[in-house]
């Protein structure tokens, strides 16, 4: 039986509690929330489950195999630093946060423990993404574009700058993280970011609402990303198209369809990719076996890392090398 912890109370825990209760020989003992009184209430739901006020105290009275961190981005406190020292394997969702120097530092205990770690870019496990890349093998790419055109969440933190790291960092980070996984790895980043309409209905916005990203890949390869976040609820548009010498190849979360000069292939996803990804993750608790596991975290600093060159070369208006960080 392999017992696992979560910190965090939000959706995404509850999401991946929902999936985990359709695993066999898993269990969910334990909830960290951001109060006793929150944790509690949270765990009520779920049978045989405690809510407790931090990690500490889970650990001390919980025999943990694997622990989730689904929390905002600015609220990772030193979760991962103390799952380390207990050697206690996690999976955390994106983004790993909003500091750099905070995640350069987990990345480094990580790597000097061969800590057993997966991160939650879910779109990696997709049977389209596997479609993706088959057609991909078939197909020269001469340039990409990406996009994330949704509205602003509710959430009081995606709308402050310092807490969610914007629309890039939080949500535009899926787009680029497959773009790494499909094509290769970034080279440099040029980025232009506005307020265009959100921040007159709401002072209390200061991310920007509408961004361009151009990315040069290692290969070569030119990448366009747009995203916004000013559309109303319900509207959304979130997808990456590769503009190929067999024509063009275009992925949106439910369905893959490419258009050829004679013929029109769609397929639809027929697979829950959030299941494929905590399989990955809780066969390598078990077995010890990580290679089911897609993006672990030093795979994931790589995106990170993207989001930070951006918001650089926003701030300094020009281009940046992503071999301006020292590794």
């Amino acid at each position: 039986m392999i017992r696992v912890g979560f910190i965090g109370t939000g959706g995404f825990t509850r999401h991946h509690v929902e999936i985990l209760q359709e695993i066999e020989n898993v269990k969910v003992v334990g909830f960290v929330g951001s109060s006793q009184e929150k944790a509690e209430d949270f765990a009520e739901g779920y049978y045989q489950t405690t809510g407790y006020q931090d990690l500490e105290t889970m650990i001390a009275h919980e025999q943990l195999d694997a622990v989730y961190i689904c929390v905002p981005p600015m609220a990772h406190e030193n979760y991962e630093e103390m799952l380390i020292e207990h050697r206690i394997p996690f999976l955390v969702e994106k983004p790993l946060g909003v500091e750099e120097d905070k995640v350069r530092q987990v990345r480094r205990k990580v790597i000097e423990n061969n800590h057993l770690t997966a991160v939650g870019y879910h779109f990696r496990y997709a049977d389209t993404v596997m479609r993706f890349q088959e057609m991909l093998e078939e197909a020269d790419v001469g340039t990409i574009l990406g996009k994330w055109m949704g509205s602003m969440p509710g959430a009081y933190w995606w709308k402050n700058q310092e807490q969610s790291g914007g629309q890039f960092n939080e949500q535009t980070t899926h787009i680029v993280d497959l773009i790494r996984f499909l094509f290769g790895e970034v080279k440099s980043v040029y980025a232009q970011e506005t307020n265009a309409v959100t921040a007159k209905q709401d002072s209390s916005v200061t991310v920007a609402d509408v961004g361009l990203f151009t990315l040069t890949l290692e290969n070569g390869l030119l990448v366009q990303i747009a995203n916004t976040s000013v559309l109303p609820g319900g509207t959304g548009d979130v997808g990456i198209t590769a503009y190929t010498d067999q024509g063009i190849i275009e992925w949106q979360m439910g369905h893959i369809e490419s258009k050829m000069p004679e013929k029109l292939e769609k397929y639809i996803a027929r697979q829950n990719p959030y299941k494929r990804e905590n399989e990955a993750f809780l066969h390598a608790v078990k077995t010890g076996d990580r290679s089911k596991i897609l993006s672990n975290y030093e795979d994931g600093w790589h995106s990170f890392k993207v989001a930070f060159a951006a918001r650089k070369s926003i701030r300094e208006k020009r281009l940046v090398n992503l071999d301006e960080w020292d590794e």
